[in-house]
């Protein structure tokens, strides 16, 4: 029975028994009104709270904002290779007021918090996929029927059950290979500890507990006199104006300084921790979360294209292969692809010498090069160049292979 329940039926005067009694722990979150996953740290874990954590907002924001901004086409597997083809209807605008960026943005949050993204299939009167209509996962209860197949309810409405026919599941990292795990669960002692921190460190400052410096007296001094003394001080030292003037003290008084405490000092060496813990819970490298502290110039740019591989190329395969996979979306033969070029230039000169290589090695056409660069690309240069120095060997014969319309070498 809920706890709720049985603090009722107490204020009712029945007597209900319960193996496992309540806890003052528990009987504390229910007064408190807060609601979560409880652990050793006596914060509630859930997704906004999860959320309040710079580290761990920053690190979800960069994933969902970074792979939801990838550029996505549909192409056909051909014998002569691959050709593009017209986005779905579902690509072009998966919802009424929803872009592509938005859902797949959603999915990116949905999985890195529950572990789950969902849409729910849109379908018009052909019964064809003409939507994708994102769903929190916090709506959604799922199992497996008795045919292997999985089985969605919405709202906790029992009459009525879903098959993947009607909703897209994408699971984040699995342990049974079938449901993505609740992050935010399984994390809940390391997210909550940092809570606690972020929790006692401002209680600490609002309370005003660091006192940065204070006037001691060999004789005792009366309250009055005291406030007195404080109101001179402060008179005459206080403010820009008065930042350089000197100190004067008499009747054996002594200015003197606090320094930081070592629970202090401890407490911001663990808001420094804070960040690498979340980024080892996020999957992002600690500079995506702005902690510069192991970054040079040297190395920045190896560490951005790190991030594009380690972090953000995991997503975008999961959702690639999750959509492509589901039968009601794309016809055979025809699939999706995220292209994460844009994120993993470098600098101009470098991006230049790598054009320049593909064309001068032709397997790329200056019209192709142009069309990266976002520049017109006319068909005059659409045409593959070879060195001179190089030429075509037949396979069979081993000699120059020739040309049968010029008759020179191929």
């Amino acid at each position: 029975m809920a706890l709720a329940d049985r603090v009722s039926s107490r204020a009712a005067g029945r007597h209900i028994e319960r193996a496992d009694p309540v806890s003052m722990e528990e009987f504390g979150y229910l007064l408190a009104g807060q609601q979560g996953t409880v652990n050793k740290s006596g914060v509630a874990v859930n997704s906004r709270r999860a959320m309040s954590i710079p580290a761990f907002k920053r690190g979800t924001q960069y994933l969902a904002e970074q792979v939801s901004g990838l550029p996505t086409h549909t192409y056909r597997d051909r014998p002569e290779g691959r050709e593009r083809r017209a986005d779905p209807a579902w690509l072009k605008r998966p919802d009424v007021e929803t872009p592509w960026l938005t859902l797949v943005e959603h999915w990116v949050m949905s999985m890195t918090h529950r572990g789950n993204g969902y849409a729910f299939k849109v379908r018009n009167l052909a019964g064809q996929v003409v939507g994708l209509r994102g769903v929190h996962p916090d709506r959604i209860r799922h199992g497996i029927a008795s045919d292997g197949s999985k089985v969605f309810q919405v709202d906790g409405r029992d009459d009525i059950g879903f098959t993947t026919r009607e909703i897209l599941h994408i699971p984040g990292l699995s342990l049974d290979g079938v449901w993505g795990i609740d992050v935010i669960t399984y994390m809940a002692q390391a997210i909550g500890t940092a809570a606690a921190a972020e929790q006692f460190a401002a209680s600490s400052f609002g309370q005003g507990s660091h006192l940065q410096a204070y006037l001691s007296f060999k004789e005792p001094l009366t309250p009055e006199q005291a406030e007195m003394t404080k109101v001179q001080w402060e008179r005459f030292h206080r403010g820009m104006a008065n930042a350089n003037e000197f100190g004067v003290l008499g009747n054996g008084a002594e200015y003197k300084t606090v320094s930081l405490t070592p629970e202090q000092q401890q407490l911001l060496e663990t808001r420094g921790f804070e960040v690498t813990e979340m980024a080892r819970i996020i999957g992002v490298p600690p500079h995506k979360l702005y902690d510069l502290s192991r970054a040079t110039f040297s190395n920045i740019e190896h560490q951005a294209i790190e991030a594009v591989t380690d972090s953000i190329m995991p997503w975008v395969r999961r959702i690639e292969a999750y959509v492509n996979f589901d039968p009601h979306l794309l016809p055979p033969g025809n699939f999706i692809e995220m292209d994460p070029a844009g994120l993993l230039r470098g600098d101009a000169a470098s991006e230049a010498a790598s054009l320049q290589a593909a064309i001068n090695g032709g397997w790329m056409t200056p019209k192709r090069a142009a069309q990266i660069k976002n520049l017109p690309a006319p068909d005059v240069l659409d045409f593959y160049q070879r060195p001179l120095n190089t030429a075509v060997i037949d396979p069979l014969s081993g000699e120059l292979a020739v040309d049968q319309a010029t008759g020179g070498p191929a």
